[in-house]
């Protein structure tokens, strides 16, 4: 993922309700923005993501690898 700042800021404020992001296997994933929060910085979000889903399809896990 590479947010800049400026992308990332309706996501800091709680404005943003989702993210849009693609797998590595090219599946297209709308997750919340709120999950996001922590990993928002000055530059923006930037690094790669390992998300584990249940079967109702929740987040259980969202960590930055």
């Amino acid at each position: 993922m590479a947010l800049s700042a400026a992308e990332t800021e309706s996501i800091y404020r709680g404005q943003a309700r989702y993210i849009l992001v693609e797998s590595d296997q090219g599946l297209k994933l709308q997750l919340p923005a709120a999950n996001f929060r922590t990993y928002v910085t000055a530059e923006g979000i930037r690094g790669r993501f390992k998300v584990k889903i249940d079967a109702k399809n929740k987040i259980l896990t969202l960590r930055k690898v």
